[in-house]
């Protein structure tokens, strides 16, 4: 008897603090499910950390678009990538050399990119700006010189929008990222002559109030880092409510990038009204294509 009351003694004192390890894992695992469902692949911590410390201390903005955790998101076109790009803006756009520098200054002054040294060039170029050009120049086709109202998904540091804002007429500019990029968004387009008017805001404020409708949407690479639960919701309160779109995507015909599950492309011609899929051009990677949809598409 007395044997076993000493056993469950023992066995109570055992017991609770598995009882804690055991519900402290069952919170990390619900935890670590939600977080894989409300995050894109760019909200890693690291770059959204690299991104707010860029926005805040001079000394890292002035050489963020070098830093590794930076640069494993973006600013990572090659040259071969970068050489495809000047060739197509040259020879199906006709613009100069001059021309295709200037656009790109803005660029190449602010955050210390690498410039890489490209054949035919006399200077060193970005070639990220190379591709932001590229997709500007496709854009313009689409829409003509008056672009309306524009909003974008995952906006990287505002490079697309400050080649955007010379190329077209622009009447308003809405940017969504993390609340840590939009400040370095803010910070690096007024160091760029930025001349649209613009509003910055989250997936998580309840800011869609600024606008409800607008004329085209972009997103480069970023929608379709996106878990499902996350577009779904710029599905409803944007993509839906733009007349246009234009979005570079690597998620694949499945729709998967990395560990994030995402809408297919079955998924998302059946969720767009008109929505196309066309060649990634130049493709960069097999699951890459670009997603169009609105009008004349």
């Amino acid at each position: 008897m007395l044997l076993k009351k000493i056993l469950a003694g023992i066995y109570r004192k055992i017991k609770l603090p598995f009882s804690i390890l055991k519900t402290n894992l069952l919170m990390f695992k619900t935890k670590s499910i939600n977080d894989k469902k409300f995050k894109s692949d760019s909200d890693n911590g690291k770059y959204p950390e690299l991104a707010l410390k860029a926005a805040l201390d001079p000394a890292t903005f002035s050489v963020f678009r070098r830093h590794h955790k930076y640069t494993n998101i973006l600013e990572h076109v090659s040259r071969k990538e970068g050489e495809q790009y000047l060739n197509i803006i040259r020879e199906e756009y006709k613009m100069k050399d001059d021309e295709i520098f200037q656009i790109l200054k803005p660029l190449m002054e602010v955050g210390n990119p690498k410039l890489l040294r490209i054949k035919g060039l006399s200077n060193k170029i970005s070639t990220t700006g190379l591709r932001y050009l590229k997709i500007a120049l496709d854009i313009k086709k689409i829409t003509g010189s008056k672009i309306g109202n524009v909003v974008e998904i995952g906006c990287g540091y505002g490079g697309q929008a400050i080649i955007l804002d010379q190329l077209l007429q622009i009447e308003s500019y809405t940017f969504y990222d993390l609340w840590q990029v939009n400040l370095l968004i803010k910070r690096f387009i007024e160091n760029s002559n930025f001349s649209s008017k613009y509003t910055i805001s989250t997936i998580r404020e309840d800011s869609f109030n600024c606008r409800n409708s607008w004329d085209f949407c972009i997103s480069n690479y970023a929608f379709s880092e996106l878990p499902k639960a996350i577009q779904e919701i710029y599905i409803n309160k944007i993509i839906n409510k733009t007349r246009k779109g234009f979005m570079l995507m690597n998620s694949g015909v499945s729709g998967k990038f990395g560990n994030v599950i995402n809408f297919s492309q079955k998924e998302l011609l059946n969720k767009l009204k008109n929505a196309s899929i066309h060649n990634e051009i130049p493709l960069t990677h097999v699951n890459n294509y670009l997603l169009t949809w609105g009008e004349e598409n």
